[in-house]
């Protein structure tokens, strides 16, 4: 495997594992926010329930990263971003 391919797979690899923490990261934020902002509001004014305005409203947010950092998308803007490094580098060897 000559080092192209290698730097690559292992780019590859890295934007896979970073796509996957980020959204680990936000559903768990998304977690522990909502949970305290569902007590808060059940202490504070359990006549009117406002916290699932902010944790549907998030929720949305949630669901759009989770299809963005999924393996398919992850890979095609990965794919996007070589074919541009390599483009670049064949038209600057060219000059």
């Amino acid at each position: 495997m000559d080092v192209l391919q290698e730097f690559k797979n292992t780019w590859k690899t890295i934007e896979l594992e970073e796509a996957k923490n980020g959204f680990l990261a936000h559903l768990s934020a998304y977690i522990i926010i909502n949970v305290f902002l569902f007590i808060l509001n059940v202490l504070i004014s359990p006549q009117t329930l406002w916290f699932y305005y902010v944790t549907l409203g998030w929720g949305i947010g949630l669901a759009f990263h989770f299809i963005f950092s999924r393996e398919r998308f992850v890979l095609s803007e990965w794919e996007k971003k070589a074919g541009k490094i390599e483009a670049r580098i064949k038209s600057s060897r060219e000059k």
